[in-house]
């Protein structure tokens, strides 16, 4: 098993990987589900890869979703990819969905992909800007690199998770260091960064 983790970073290993299911049933978790289920039906893609996937609750969502597309899940954790492995045999999707280890360094293959996602992995990554420099090099043509992060809506509960917490102006500098189009869309406490090349 490599170790795909930088100094730093939060680790999944053989117990907080099985144990992580059960963080599916905090009612906020479920609406940023929701949030990003909802965001993406505004985007025509065939194929998806998903950093930092987890146990693969959300990839598996949108694959039923959306339905007839290529989605992969990779993770620096090699437990939560074979719980997410699992499930997405017991729901018969294996030839569709597919997880494997890796992290947003270490991408795995060479394919391009119409839609990158991260959702609520971002605000872990030791260095954000060099990652997403070589992510934006796997998407295809007219592709988006698209974030998903909780913000603070001065609501209780953000100050219980403020570490976790991303503001507009940390995905501003990444795109000005890139020169990278940004689209930043936030509700209800949830927001989302769309990157993209800026058009020639």
């Amino acid at each position: 098993m490599e170790n795909l983790y930088m100094p730093g970073e939060e680790k999944f290993g053989f117990l907080t990987s099985r144990m992580y299911p059960l963080v599916n049933a905090v009612p906020t978790l479920r609406r940023f589900y929701r949030f990003v289920i909802s965001d993406l039906r505004g985007f025509n893609f065939s194929t998806i890869l998903d950093i930092g996937s987890g146990t693969g609750s959300l990839l598996i969502r949108i694959y039923l979703e959306k339905n007839n597309i290529s989605a992969t899940g990779i993770d620096p954790s090699p437990h939560m990819v074979a719980v997410a492995s699992r499930k997405a045999s017991r729901k018969k999707m294996d030839k569709s969905v597919h997880f494997y280890q890796g992290s947003n360094r270490h991408i795995p293959g060479d394919e391009k992909y119409d839609i990158i996602i991260s959702s609520l992995s971002f605000h872990h990554w030791h260095d954000r800007s060099e990652s997403v420099g070589q992510i934006m090099q796997r998407l295809n043509p007219g592709g988006k690199f698209l974030i998903y992060e909780v913000y603070d809506d001065g609501s209780f509960n953000r100050k219980i998770v403020k570490n976790h917490l991303m503001e507009k102006e940390d995905f501003e500098k990444i795109a000005s260091e890139w020169n990278l189009s940004l689209k930043i869309l936030q509700s209800g406490g949830f927001i989302r960064a769309q990157y993209e090349p800026f058009r020639k």
